[in-house]
């Protein structure tokens, strides 16, 4: 940090958010991105997903920022960066150094996965999904939170699971997904990173209508640097 006393740091966040929620992106407001970054607080990082990474059944919406499996096919090209036998989308920015945070809202669904995956995956045949294979990513299926490790870490949050935040450290090496409603840890991954990775999002299975509502990336906000959970 550059050890800014604490009230300073209530009056960066506060001017950094005014000039955020107004669209202001001249070279002030990147100084002010700098400092707060500097002394420790946490941005989110705007993401998208890629439509051109999407499988065939999934819906995104026209903002690209929610993702559902619609149970039916669609007529896509099968370009080489789509997924071709899971219901995967990544998002649209790959990171290759920095720290990133983005929150998914996952309401009531039943069956989802969420966290990163490198670029070099292969999206076209079979997959292992754990870091060995290039995921690193926690899971709801059948009433059971799971880290996709090999084998996989049994989950126990506190509560259900309404909305997770994911946290890429890509220098360290961490990947950690926490709770933001109830500001517990959920788990944390500890790896080396040496190339491009993606945020990562897969809604599940929707059979007969039983898992048919989205996952939801939530909009961008400043927030105040969470030792426990960073």
């Amino acid at each position: 940090g550059i050890g800014l006393p604490e009230t300073q740091y209530s009056v960066i966040l506060k001017h950094s958010m005014l000039l955020l929620r107004i669209g202001f992106t001249s070279m002030c407001c990147y100084i002010f991105i700098f400092i707060m970054n500097s002394a420790g607080f946490l941005f989110f990082s705007p993401i998208t997903l890629d439509p051109n990474t999407a499988y065939s059944w999934l819906s995104l919406s026209s903002d690209l920022t929610s993702v559902a499996n619609s149970g039916s096919l669609k007529q896509l090209p099968d370009n080489p960066e789509r997924f071709g036998h899971f219901v995967f989308v990544l998002g649209s920015e790959g990171f290759t150094s920095g720290r990133h945070a983005w929150e998914v809202d996952i309401g009531d669904k039943v069956d989802w996965m969420l966290g990163v995956v490198k670029e070099s995956i292969d999206r076209k045949g079979r997959i292992s999904g754990c870091p060995e294979g290039g995921f690193w990513m926690i899971s709801h299926y059948e009433g059971e939170y799971s880290a996709m490790t090999r084998p996989s870490t049994p989950l126990h949050p506190e509560g259900e699971l309404t909305r997770v935040r994911v946290q890429l450290d890509y220098d360290s090496g961490e990947v950690i997904f926490s709770n933001p409603v109830s500001m517990t840890p959920i788990y944390t991954f500890n790896d080396f990173f040496t190339e491009k990775m993606y945020p990562f999002f897969c809604p599940g299975a929707n059979i007969n209508g039983n898992n048919p509502k989205p996952l939801k990336i939530c909009p961008v906000k400043v927030a105040v640097w969470n030792s426990a959970t960073w």
